[in-house]
């Protein structure tokens, strides 16, 4: 159900947001890979890339939405190496949220991935949004708010079912199969 509410073929369950992200990020990076994670993002993201960085990969932290200071750490590193994007998708303490396009665009431009957690918007945002409903339908996230694609635009997309549904679950998606079966293991 989750899978489809969100539009996308399966969704893997974890029992919170904080156990997926110490399990997950740490083996998207490898032990050579690059985090780019923004200075505001939520407190267990942050834990989530030192336990990485303890493994082998580089985190660097960029000032809160900025895709200039992004860019400018992002062109530091090749093409073809491990580079993930990590952001909320809504912020706790603030309420706002990324222009998620733009940072789309930057992702493909140096080909990393966009890891977002977006515990704080899911249930609450969702496709569609319009001057009667700036919210949108569903509720089913900042992916389908903005009308982007979660395999396509590279989306690792995480959010959590303890905010707007008030039960102790997690979920992730992502469109590549490999890294899927890779967290399925």
């Amino acid at each position: 159900e989750l899978a489809k509410l969100l539009g996308v073929p399966d969704v893997l369950v974890f029992p919170s947001v904080t156990l997926l992200q110490m399990g997950v990020l740490p083996l998207l990076t490898g032990n050579n890979g690059v985090i780019f994670g923004d200075i505001a993002a939520h407190r267990c993201i942050y834990e989530a890339c030192c336990l990485a960085q303890h493994k082998g990969a580089q985190f660097i932290q960029y000032r809160h939405n900025d895709l200039n200071d992004l860019a400018e750490k992002l062109v530091k590193y090749p093409l073809e190496q491990v580079k993930i994007i990590v952001i909320d998708g809504v912020y706790s303490m603030s309420a706002d949220f990324p222009d998620l396009p733009a940072y789309v665009r930057l992702a493909k431009e140096y080909n990393a991935l966009i890891y977002m957690d977006d515990a704080h918007g899911f249930g609450i945002l969702g496709e569609n949004p319009s001057s009667d409903m700036p919210y949108g339908y569903k509720g089913n996230g900042m992916v389908n708010y903005f009308d982007l694609r979660f395999a396509e635009d590279n989306i690792i997309y995480v959010a959590g079912l303890s905010k707007a549904y008030s039960s102790y679950a997690a979920l992730l998606t992502c469109g590549d199969r490999q890294i899927q079966t890779n967290f399925r293991n």
